[in-house]
């Protein structure tokens, strides 16, 4: 019998086979005995946390002749039989390679056949964000008012690109990713299933390395297993994987705190040549400094830097992860935006005391040079000094206009503007030397478009810095994007706001809120008056003099 990998051999065929997820268990359970089954489901959340295998006991559970009785598939009735050897009527499409029309249309004139072995036919569509945008509106009418007899279950790992119109038209599910203690239990169950001989303190890493995907951590198992016979330790385990230690994860972050330039470019050498994972390294230190913060606040533990250094430091790490997806070199952007950090840090990084000893200092100058002037004024009789303060463009949006902005971006966001713009932003270095644009292109390569829609864009910044500096240069930002792509309205976010941006945009489309286009009434805030008032204030209007 031909070998079967071990993520397959433990696939869930049950609900109770099913490790977390209980509260969406608890719901399809009850909606099957209460015979309120849905015509349509979208499944959501990570890769490998069992949103197919979820689909494929649901569809089977709608069939089984004895659910009521046992809350669970029977696997012994001919329906369960018939499904578990493959039915006819359960068909399971991979959207990433049969994404088009012409795909879904073929669907659309199958669906009127009847089932022909069970009760219900089950449309699966797996990663359904990859459909276009014609197949997807294909798909509305048949998803609103099909058969009867048709059930569509949909699953992706983005849910944020999926149109708001399937969305709606579903009942949402969001799986969330397994938790530590349940892949080591399952983990140890198949280790015994399997004669695996393998230390508690290897499959705690491996749980670890997995973040929460079961597949992953089993797949992790498979291939460790069929590379030695002797006992799987931990050190096995890395010496697999290539893997840094935790202990090299925590000098890591020493190092940062030290400006150790030079140890921090060997360890990335070092990680590049052994091949590990950068995505993985970059998580490992992110979870890193989130321990390190929560014990500063709980436990009161010493912390390396202060808690706005480690914050921003999370934010750097996180722009890091977005931006690796799709380089090239993944490397180069761990050491550049690893080393900008550090020299933001050496350099920028003024402490709100220092500032305001600054201001003091700026105000006591200058009311200083405010006696010496008045003082030249009287020996000179009408001789007159002022003080030019230069007037400039510094423009930001109020909250109002914030708001109207990001919910415009949300209710016409659509997956191929994204993918556009990504691509002209990946290539912004070329307009660096420009001599109109040069400035705006660097600091618009600093941010990321995260949500694009008709007319607005929303983009994410690793600093307040850097956000305040988006909104002061805003009309040649917007007049460069018009020359490199069409126009768009601007709203600049902080990582964390834009995650909050995201979760109640998922409650919304739960909630079948649907987002509408909402005018701009409010004006934009022009900072600069404010500071021209102050200055008035300040020195007297003869004392300065606006250009």
């Amino acid at each position: 019998m031909a070998y079967q990998a071990l993520y397959r051999k433990y696939r869930p065929s049950t609900f109770d086979d099913f490790i977390d997820q209980d509260n969406i268990k608890k719901i399809l359970v009850n909606s099957i005995k209460n015979n309120k089954i849905s015509h349509a489901y979208l499944f959501s959340g990570p890769r490998g946390i069992g949103k197919t295998s979820m689909a494929k006991i649901f569809a089977k559970a709608i069939n089984c002749d004895h659910f009521t009785s046992n809350d669970d598939v029977c696997n012994e009735c001919e329906y369960c039989n018939s499904a578990n050897n493959g039915s006819v009527d359960i068909i399971e499409i991979d959207a990433a390679s049969n994404n088009g029309v012409d795909q879904i249309r073929d669907l659309k004139n199958k669906i009127s056949i009847v089932p022909s072995e069970l009760k219900y036919k089950v449309y699966i569509i797996d990663e359904v964000h990859m459909l276009t945008n014609s197949a997807f509106n294909a798909l509305l009418k048949t998803l609103e008012e099909p058969p009867s007899y048709v059930v569509f279950i949909l699953a992706t790992t983005e849910f944020y690109e999926v149109p708001e119109t399937i969305v709606s038209r579903c009942q949402c599910y969001n799986f969330g990713r397994i938790s530590l203690k349940s892949l080591e239990q399952r983990l140890k169950y198949i280790s015994e299933k399997e004669n695996i001989d393998i230390t508690n303190d290897a499959i705690t890493e491996i749980a670890q390395f997995s973040n929460g995907g079961l597949r992953d951590a089993i797949s992790m198992l498979d291939k460790i297993r069929s590379f030695t016979n002797d006992k799987i330790t931990v050190d096995v385990f890395k010496n697999i994987n290539g893997m840094i230690s935790q202990e090299e994860i925590c000098k890591f972050y020493q190092l940062i705190f030290e400006k150790n330039i030079k140890e921090i470019l060997e360890i990335i050498d070092k990680i590049n040549e052994t091949g590990y994972d950068f995505k993985n390294f970059i998580e490992r230190i992110m979870l890193l400094v989130r321990d390190k913060i929560v014990d500063y606040y709980l436990n009161k533990k010493d912390i390396l830097g202060n808690i706005s250094q480690n914050v921003e430091l999370v934010s750097v790490l996180n722009d890091i992860l977005n931006r690796i997806k799709d380089a090239i070199n993944p490397m180069v952007i761990v050491q550049v935006y690893i080393l900008k950090f550090i020299e933001q840090d050496t350099l920028g990084n003024i402490s709100q005391d220092s500032k305001k000893n600054i201001s003091q200092e700026i105000i006591s100058q200058a009311i200083n040079e405010e006696k010496t002037d008045k003082t030249t004024k009287n020996d000179q009789n009408d001789g007159k000094k002022t003080k030019k303060i230069e007037k400039t463009s510094t423009i930001t949006i109020n909250e109002d206009v914030k708001k109207i902005r990001i919910n415009n971006a949300m209710a016409t966001a659509n997956k191929n503007y994204k993918t556009e713009l990504t691509k002209i932003w990946n290539n912004l270095s070329e307009y660096f030397m420009d001599e109109k644009f040069g400035k705006v292109a660097q600091l618009l390569s600093d941010t990321t478009p995260m949500v694009v829609g008709t007319d607005n864009v929303i983009l994410t910044v690793v600093s307040d810095g850097l956000m305040n500096n988006i909104y002061s240069n805003l009309v040649p930002i917007e007049d460069f994007i018009v020359k490199i792509y069409h126009p768009l309205k601007i709203v600049a976010i902080s990582n964390k706001e834009f995650d909050s941006v995201k979760e109640k945009y998922i409650s919304d489309m739960k909630n079948n809120i649907i987002y509408e286009i909402q005018e701009e009434h409010d004006k934009l805030v022009n900072e600069n008056n404010n500071l021209i008032d102050q200055a008035l204030d300040l020195f007297g209007s003869d004392l300065v003099d606006i250009e």
